[in-house]
């Protein structure tokens, strides 16, 4: 049979699922099993063992003694060995690894004909990008449990690895299917899937931990998210969990962080447009920088942006969950698109501060509510923008320090009672505080200074690729929410100015009246 058509029939109803490649490292057994489920999976080798999926690619004859062990329970075995009692299989010729072989494996790789390659995980990456050429769609390919060495040793569910190889040999094997793996995936624009790396590597996407909270928000963030509590509403801060780029793009990723904002408490989320090709240099754009996106800083910066039809995705889904968001305008084309988009709250971030030409364009054109990171300025800049900008409806000035991170000391909270005091005199102004320090006793103490609004960088886990943001504090864990409830607590501290008597209140002794007569 026609191993396109073996493959579109056993996968018949998961054409619309996105893929999982399972290896077998270490790594494999931090993952939430269940939730691949939702996925079409390829085991490579016998990653079976960890978990069943729906297609196996494998050549060594060590696979069929553990199939013989535990049965065949994949629906579609490719191979080239003879493989008994599996629902289907397809009988591939198998390319044995040479200087040779290896000079044509991108012409193998993108031929018609399908062959087992020595690095399996190539095998499987051409059986991805099958299925996404049959679904007419650029498909997702996650690599999970691909550590790509040996030394932190394998999956507990692996236990006969010992009578395979040496174990020197099964590491030049292993590192060797990375480099091989990273030539085919210089050709991206060729792919019909976007493979991302799930891991520690430093091209990797997500970490473990973060695709799994990526996933779980997937099943249940949604609804967990619109039937949540309205009690965050009696607070007056306003909390925005700064993201950046920190999305990277991604969607699914950008999803699970504006849920995951939600969920801790946050009133808003702020994003970021600008307009690469003019915000940057020529010669920037040109330089190395090695990223899942491409090899240039251009491809990775381009990688980062939003469309327009994903902002208005985010503006759909935000109103639909019950949190606000806004970007950051570093450039007057960015401004412009979301003046197109209907943004009625904009961020000119201290990056423009010295961009008066920009500022002043912007103060003619929006009558909004303006936000105003006020980093490496001083008093003149304070005095330029509430003059200046005589059409926005309200002008929320952040005490920011462009230092990151900032040291305490240096995050000049004092300034933030400034705000406070100038709002009095003009009811535009709502103070607030941008918070590039570590932790949350400065964003407490900007709530006691008057603080209606803070701001705090966010990150959905870590990669080593990605633009620095050491200030972030992470979704995927407790960080975020517990620093949300860090500003409701001195939120709550504060209070209000009106003075009252409060029920714990007693006074320390009964003196009796007639004590105090004359």
């Amino acid at each position: 049979m026609n191993w396109k058509k073996a493959l579109a029939d056993s996968l018949h109803d998961k054409q619309e699922q996105d893929i999982v490649i399972l290896g077998k490292g270490p790594s494999a057994d931090l993952m939430d099993l269940s939730v691949l489920d939702d996925f079409i999976v390829i085991n490579v080798n016998d990653s079976e063992i960890i978990h069943a999926g729906d297609v196996a690619v494998f050549h060594h004859g060590w696979v069929l003694d553990s199939l013989e062990q535990y049965g065949p329970q994949c629906r579609l075995y490719v191979t080239d060995r003879l493989i008994a009692k599996a629902r289907a299989s397809i009988h591939a010729e198998y390319v044995p690894y040479t200087p040779h072989t290896a000079d044509f494996l991108l012409d193998r790789f993108f031929s018609e004909d399908f062959h087992i390659e020595h690095a399996i995980v190539i095998s499987a990456l051409k059986l991805a990008d099958q299925i996404g050429r049959q679904a007419g769609r650029r498909k997702k390919v996650f690599l999970v449990g691909f550590d790509f060495t040996t030394r932190h040793g394998w999956s507990q569910h692996i236990t006969n690895i010992s009578r395979r190889e040496e174990p020197e040999l099964l590491e030049h094997a292993v590192r060797a299917q990375e480099e091989l793996l990273e030539h085919i995936l210089q050709e991206r624009e060729r792919l019909a899937v976007d493979v991302i790396h799930v891991g520690e590597k430093s091209y990797s996407f997500y970490s473990v931990e973060a695709f799994n909270h990526l996933l779980r928000e997937k099943v249940t963030g949604s609804k967990q998210s619109i039937l949540q509590s309205d009690e965050d509403q009696k607070y007056k801060v306003q909390i925005v969990a700064e993201l950046t780029t920190n999305h990277f793009g991604d969607m699914e990723r950008l999803e699970s962080m504006i849920l995951a904002a939600k969920h801790a408490g946050a009133n808003c989320i702020k994003l970021q447009k600008r307009d690469v090709e003019t915000f940057y240099s020529a010669e920037e754009l040109e330089k190395p920088y090695a990223s899942p996106f491409g090899k240039t800083f251009r491809d990775y910066r381009l990688g980062l942006e939003l469309t327009k039809e994903q902002f208005q995705w985010v503006d759909s889904f935000c109103k639909r969950i019950g949190i606000r968001w806004f970007a950051s305008v570093l450039d007057y084309q960015s401004f412009r698109y979301m003046l197109d988009l209907g943004a009625d709250m904009i961020k000119l971030p201290s990056t423009i501060s010295e961009h008066r030409h920009f500022l002043d364009a912007v103060s003619r054109e929006f009558s909004g509510d303006l936000v105003i990171s006020t980093g490496y300025t001083d008093e003149s800049y304070e005095a330029y923008i509430l003059s200046q900008f005589s059409k926005a409806r309200r002008i929320y000035l952040l005490q920011c320090t462009s230092t990151y991170p900032s040291r305490r000391e240096d995050t000049q909270i004092g300034v933030v009672r400034h705000y406070y005091n100038a709002s009095r005199r003009d009811s535009r102004i709502i103070p607030g505080f941008s918070s590039h320090d570590i932790g949350s006793l400065c964003s407490q103490m900007a709530v006691a200074a008057g603080a209606q609004m803070i701001e705090k960088h966010v990150k959905y886990g870590t990669v080593s690729w990605a633009h620095f943001d050491e200030v972030a504090m992470d979704l995927v864990n407790d960080d975020f929410a517990n620093f949300v409830k860090d500003i409701r607590l001195a939120e709550r501290i504060v209070g209000d100015e009106q003075k009252r008597i409060k029920p714990s209140e007693h006074h320390k002794y009964r003196v009796a009246a007639r004590g105090l007569s004359s």
